[in-house]
């Protein structure tokens, strides 16, 4: 399959509608909008939004609006998930505003995530978890400031819903700390039951990681896991420098590319949408339940520092796309042989 840039595929995306006819029937202009951010060459929000349309459009996938912004009619959270239900492969991007190369790369990639479906799997897709960070290039959806500790908050953030890490008889926190958050965390509960999470791919990146990218691993199969050595591997073919060894600047070692474990060699208690979704116990409303339990969540970071090339991030994160149904027969082999 030919390769192109993110700046090509903007281009590409742009030429479809380009025509009067085109912009009257798509409802959408080819000149970005203003107020979008888009120096660094990422798609305009608008052109993210048609594209991931076309899931429910042309394919016949479920679409839910998760969160509506009041002061921002044309801004809203959604999901889109197959009609089928069962075991299924969770897709996260977008989680911060300031990392575009998982939303643009997904858009890029739409149509394998479809082949995949037809397939018979289920799939649930959350392709741009934070659209007003990512029309502004912020990192939160509340502020521009980009230190949490000066009031911003995560839509990623769960630890309303997670055990506390010293007896684990509560939540760490009393309650979400955005509406957005909220209604992310509470569509993770509710579609798990129907759509349990089997493999999670959520895909980031980190500005402030100059050596190289890395993987984060979770789930039932965190360490040493095929999805995450295969990845790993795509990563690498794709041209992106990956640190191998040493630690993160939160101490947690790299073992091959890969982070499975905290400075205390204990799994990986972020607080995270991706820890939610691997967790097998969760709290609602003060009662600890069953929670997703995933088999394997991978979140991707490739390095986003100042002068790393979107089109080079973008390519990586496609290429781990392309890749899903390979990743998928891995991740069930490695839950068979688990069970044996």
């Amino acid at each position: 399959m030919r390769v192109i840039g993110i700046a090509g595929w903007t281009l590409a995306l742009a030429a479809v509608i380009s025509s009067p006819a085109a912009r009257s029937e798509s409802g959408l202009d080819s000149t970005p909008p203003a107020i979008d951010y888009v120096a660094d060459g990422r798609a305009p929000l608008a052109q993210l939004e048609r594209r991931f349309a076309e899931l429910d459009a042309r394919h016949g996938w479920v679409v839910e609006t998760l969160h509506a912004y009041p002061d921002a009619p044309d801004l809203q959270i959604k999901a889109w998930r197959t009609p089928a239900t069962g075991p299924a492969l969770w897709v996260l991007a977008g989680i911060h505003g300031e990392e575009p190369a998982g939303p643009n790369a997904l858009a890029r990639e739409l149509e394998t995530l479809v082949e995949f479906a037809r397939s018979g799997v289920p799939v649930v897709i959350v392709p741009l978890c934070n659209p007003r960070a990512y029309r502004h290039n912020w990192r939160y959806p509340n502020t521009a400031e980009r230190d949490w500790k000066e009031g911003g908050y995560s839509v990623g953030d769960a630890e309303y819903l997670l055990p506390d890490l010293e007896k684990g008889r509560a939540p760490r926190a009393e309650r979400a700390p955005g509406p957005e958050t909220y209604a992310l965390t509470q569509f993770v509960l509710r579609l798990a039951d129907r759509y349990p999470p089997r493999l999670v791919l959520d895909l980031h990146e980190d500005e402030l990681s100059t050596e190289g990218g890395y993987i984060y691993s979770q789930g039932r199969h965190a360490d040493a896991n095929p999805v995450g050595a295969e990845i790993v591997r795509l990563l690498q073919s794709s041209g992106i420098p990956l640190r191998r060894s040493g630690v993160t600047r939160f101490g947690e070692p790299i073992v091959d590319g890969v982070i499975s474990r905290d400075d205390q060699g204990k799994p990986i208690r972020d607080g995270s949408i991706d820890e939610l979704l691997a967790s097998t116990d969760v709290f609602v409303a003060n009662r600890r339940v069953r929670g997703p339990s995933a088999d394997t969540v991978i979140v991707v970071e490739t390095p986003a520092f100042a002068g790393a090339r979107l089109d080079q991030r973008v390519n990586a994160h496609a290429a781990v796309v392309r890749e899903i149904a390979t990743l998928w027969r891995l991740n069930e082999s490695q839950r068979r042989s688990s069970s044996q």
